[in-house]
């Protein structure tokens, strides 16, 4: 169920030009080539251009997070790393992140910030459609003694990326799911019957497949 909260940020990322239409490549593309192009693109980089919103985001966040257990918080990078130093900062929380790429110079530290072995992290991105880049920050962050339980993200594409994060071990929370945006965007008038119809069609696709896209 929609909040007030999520309800607003959602028609806010429509207003911004965060959420559109048409035919896009997604990064799950590099892996699946042959996946369907997807009928809708979701850009929260755009965030950080639009300081109300990004209010918006970080009380969805705080809403989303509620009694979670966690030492600090970790971004994915780097789409979600403004939005995270907001949290940290309004928390009062330890912010850490680790990196997906090995470091080449310096003391060579996989992960940013300071952390002790045996902390829980909770993990923040802005989306999910595979797990891929979120389970590449746990692996960084378990090899150097950080667990992480679960994993927050502000929108849901509804393409596979919970059940992945769910069989490593990890709980996905969501502000919003990709079929609730859809409805609320249709039932408002806010997109055509057939763009509505399209893209629940490609979920429902993509979803039927074994191998999630």
């Amino acid at each position: 169920m929609l909040t007030k909260t999520t309800r607003a940020f959602a028609l806010a990322l429509l207003d911004i030009g965060a959420i559109q239409f048409g035919d896009f490549k997604l990064k799950l593309h590099d892996k699946h080539p042959n996946a369907p192009l997807s009928p809708i693109y979701i850009d929260l980089r755009l965030l950080r251009s639009f300081p109300d919103v990004m209010d918006s985001a970080i009380l969805v966040y705080r809403e989303l997070i509620g009694e979670l257990t966690y030492d600090c918080i970790a971004d994915v990078p780097t789409a979600a790393t403004p939005m995270v130093v907001l949290l940290m900062h309004d928390l009062r929380i330890p912010m850490i992140s680790p990196r997906l790429a090995e470091k080449g110079h310096g003391v060579g530290r996989r992960i940013d910030g300071s952390y002790r072995e045996g902390q829980i992290a909770l993990l923040v991105d802005d989306l999910i459609t595979t797990a891929d880049s979120k389970l590449d920050a746990i692996c960084v962050l378990e090899r150097n003694g950080i667990r992480v339980n679960d994993v927050v993200v502000l929108v849901d594409r509804e393409q596979g990326g919970a059940e992945g994060l769910s069989k490593r071990g990890c709980r996905c929370h969501s502000a919003l799911k990709l079929n609730e945006i859809l409805n609320l965007y249709r039932s408002m008038g806010r997109i055509a019957e057939d763009v509505f119809e399209r893209t629940v069609d490609y979920l429902e696709r993509t979803n039927r497949h074994s191998k999630r896209f």
